[in-house]
């Protein structure tokens, strides 16, 4: 198996974020020039304001740094916050899901510590595919056959 790269979709978090930023200044401005905002109620919204802000480039800088690498060998989760490596033997269980949204879900348990892989990493489907070979060459312990429908 070729080792296959892929990284997390920051559109779905960043885009809500960036018209919140362009709208939040309009709708405060307006209220302000229609309401005459006393100057500590205009100064904590501009607090809130800076501080979506900032939240939102950090959602960017940390998102943009998100990757899951398959190889032959291991699952690789790496961040600005570390690289973690998991090697099958690490590997407890993956159980396949669907949340409350009907997004799809792989949580990995290695150990007393869980990984989730999303929809928000592309390309999803491929990564998938790569996950579940991965789970039957190592005869890893999972739900995917009845999560699949998939009879032996």
């Amino acid at each position: 198996m070729d080792e296959h790269d892929y990284v997390y979709q920051l559109r779905p978090l960043i885009v809500p974020g960036l018209v919140f930023l362009i709208l939040y200044p309009l709708v405060m401005g307006s209220i302000h020039v229609f309401n005459k905002l006393p100057s500590i109620e205009l100064r904590v919204l501009l607090g809130i304001y800076v501080i979506s802000g900032l939240g939102i480039v950090a959602l960017w800088v940390i998102g943009k740094s998100k990757h899951v690498r398959i190889n032959d060998q291991q699952i690789v989760f790496s961040s600005l916050l570390g690289e973690h490596k998991l090697e099958p033997k690490d590997i407890r269980r993956v159980a396949f899901y669907f949340d409350g949204k009907g997004q799809e879900i792989a949580q990995i348990r290695a150990n007393d510590v869980f990984y989730y892989v999303s929809e928000f990493y592309f390309p999803f489907p491929e990564l998938m595919s790569d996950l579940e070979n991965f789970i039957q060459r190592y005869e890893l312990r999972s739900n995917i056959e009845g999560y699949a429908g998939l009879n032996k």
